[in-house]
């Protein structure tokens, strides 16, 4: 009991006996007097009974709280989700693992934002493994019971938000070279995603129980935002679909997968359209781009922003409004009445001056 070095830790650390359990817990320093007065202020405590409830809590590593949430929660959510978090949860593992969680402080993701950035990593990218830390921490705070304080909020206010209001759409050069790129496999899937609207996720976990051949139409019992949606089929999609279950080779309960039946993984899917936009020689787009490009064109031909809300399953109509610009001939009725209103007053004072 007292203070220690141990060989796999660069900091000071502490243990105590209390009620015959032995708690460690590190000081977060190196330096020897420093770590001395942080032994000795928590000694207090200890004998004071203020950390008595924290020291209680299972002395788990933050590996074996991911593998958790691996195994408890991740799997009642979608299969997209699930990978997802996987991939994510593999990140985060490889530099908190080891860490105990009642040691992971504001300061020590802090450090892993700033790791990140120093990488490269986009700010996105960041904002998202930090948001399933955070998560991650909420359910061990509430349903665990295996720490007090979730350390991932303060971090993440430095970071700032990211733009979420991109829009990039094909032009009709680049939709001809993308689609004749697009091989057999992936082309009804983006053939649909741009007749739809749909996410990548949503198309990737489309079953033919969704798809409404009687109605023309594609129903989404749970989106994103929680909330189901339908979208009306064009005839393109309509075509498609029908092309796609006429010659499916086994019997699945998924529209696009693969010979196994089971659905395609969302990382193939997306390196095989990288690679296809990368070959046709469209630069700077992504797959969910192929969502703001259903929206553009919708816009662009005249659709109410309000209808485009609802095919899109945005909940807030601000989510659309980034849309608006594309349309600025569908404005020009409303500003064309302030010609109505002052063409005879601006002209006569013209005329005025020159007389």
């Amino acid at each position: 009991m007292g203070l220690y070095k141990r060989k796999d830790s660069q900091y000071y650390w502490m243990s105590f006996r209390i009620e015959g359990r032995k708690i460690s817990e590190s000081t977060r320093t190196a330096n020897k007097k420093l770590a001395e007065k942080i032994h000795a202020k928590r000694l207090i405590e200890v004998i004071e009974g203020k950390w008595f409830g924290a020291a209680a809590k299972p002395n788990l590593t933050m590996a074996e709280v991911f593998d958790r949430y691996l195994s408890e929660v991740s799997p009642q959510l979608s299969p997209t989700t699930d990978q997802r978090n996987a991939q994510m949860v593999k990140n985060l593992t490889a530099f908190f693992g080891k860490t105990l969680i009642r040691d992971v402080t504001a300061s020590v993701v802090s450090d892993y934002k700033a790791l990140g950035l120093k990488k490269n990593y986009s700010k996105e990218t960041i904002l998202r493994e930090l948001g399933l830390l955070r998560r991650i921490f909420n359910i061990a705070i509430l349903e665990w019971e295996l720490c007090d304080d979730n350390p991932v909020p303060k971090a993440l206010k430095t970071l700032g938000k990211v733009d979420s209001k991109r829009v990039r759409y094909l032009s009709p050069d680049e939709s001809q070279r993308l689609m004749v790129a697009l091989p057999s496999w992936l082309k009804p899937i983006v053939i649909i995603a741009r007749h739809t609207g749909l996410r990548r996720g949503n198309l990737i976990e489309l079953t033919w129980s969704q798809v409404d051949f009687e109605r023309k139409a594609i129903v989404i019992p749970i989106t994103k935002n929680g909330n189901p949606i339908g979208i009306p089929l064009t005839k393109t999609a309509m075509r498609t679909l029908l092309e796609v279950q006429r010659i499916r080779h086994i019997h699945s309960p998924y529209v696009f997968c693969y010979l196994d039946g089971k659905p395609y993984s969302p990382g193939s899917v997306t390196i095989a359209f990288r690679r296809v936009c990368k070959k046709a020689g469209v630069s700077n787009f992504r797959f969910h781009d192929l969502r703001h490009d259903f929206a553009s064109s919708l816009v662009q031909s005249g659709v109410d922003i309000h209808r485009v809300k609802e095919l899109l399953g945005h909940k807030d109509l601000r989510m659309t409004i980034r849309y608006c610009h594309l349309s600025p001939e569908n404005l020009r009725e409303a500003v064309n009445v302030l010609d109505d209103k002052e063409d005879g007053y601006v002209l006569a004072t013209l005329n005025k001056k020159r007389g």
